[in-house]
């Protein structure tokens, strides 16, 4: 007997079920993209920018420069700071020299002080002689002198030489002999040897107010020499004067 065309076959339950699961898979997927989407739309914020990579790039390369820029300007203020160092040590040293060099002002103020107490109480611009040393020295005489001037400073300076004459025996009978100096020592402490040549005089004087003079003063060969006289002369004037006897 033929079959009846009109029944139709039942579906078979499995792809049914499939075809369900399909649509859920689906409906997930969109649903976790638009939740996505939503989350980040929801919580970045209203000024927020999107750049592309070729501007993030620029950015970069930008941070770079700044950075260069940065330890240069850094490494000039390294080099700012050590001439600053030297700078105030150099200041620091200057300061203590100058101490140093005002100290020795007031020094010299205080012996300058005392030597105008020394100065003889006589006329203006008179010249006293304050010290004489003579001693036997060798084959010659050694000698310090020390001349004062009367008078404050500003004046012309005094100009003019120191004689030295000694009495003495010679060849059995007593004679007065000028002695020539064979060594001065200057104010600046060199030792002048006057030779033939010489242009001035080893015994000249220019100073102010107070001058020192030592040196060695050669003898005459068999000359015995018992007293010397220091003369100061102002050309052929002589303006004092001091004798001094010799120790045997």
């Amino acid at each position: 007997m033929p079959a009846d065309s009109s029944i139709t076959p039942k579906p078979r339950p499995a792809a049914g079920l499939m075809r369900v699961f399909a649509g859920l898979l689906i409906g997930v997927l969109l649903g976790g993209s638009a939740s996505f989407f939503y989350v980040r739309q929801l919580y970045r914020p209203q000024d927020a920018v999107v750049i592309s990579t070729r501007q993030a790039e620029v950015q970069e390369e930008a941070m770079r420069q700044q950075s260069t820029q940065l330890r240069y300007t850094q490494g000039q203020l390294d080099t700012a700071d050590g001439e600053l160092v030297i700078e105030r040590a150099a200041r620091q040293e200057l300061e203590t020299q100058l101490r140093t060099v005002q100290a020795e002002v007031g020094r010299v103020r205080d012996q300058l002080a005392f030597y105008e107490q020394l100065l003889p109480p006589g006329p203006e611009g008179s010249v006293d002689i304050r010290g004489v040393e003579i001693d036997r020295s060798g084959g010659g005489l050694r000698y310090k002198v020390l001349l004062m001037r009367s008078g404050r400073n500003g004046s012309a300076p005094f100009s003019g030489a120191l004689r030295f004459q000694a009495t003495g025996i010679l060849k059995g009978e007593t004679v007065k002999v000028d002695l020539a100096p064979m060594q001065v020592k200057a104010e600046s402490g060199s030792v002048a040897i006057p030779g033939d040549g010489a242009q001035t005089s080893p015994l000249a004087l220019q100073f102010d107010q107070y001058q020192r003079s030592q040196g060695i003063l050669a003898l005459p060969e068999g000359f015995v020499p018992e007293s010397v006289t220091v003369s100061v002369l102002e050309g052929d004037t002589v303006r004092a004067s001091r004798s001094v006897k010799l120790e045997l």
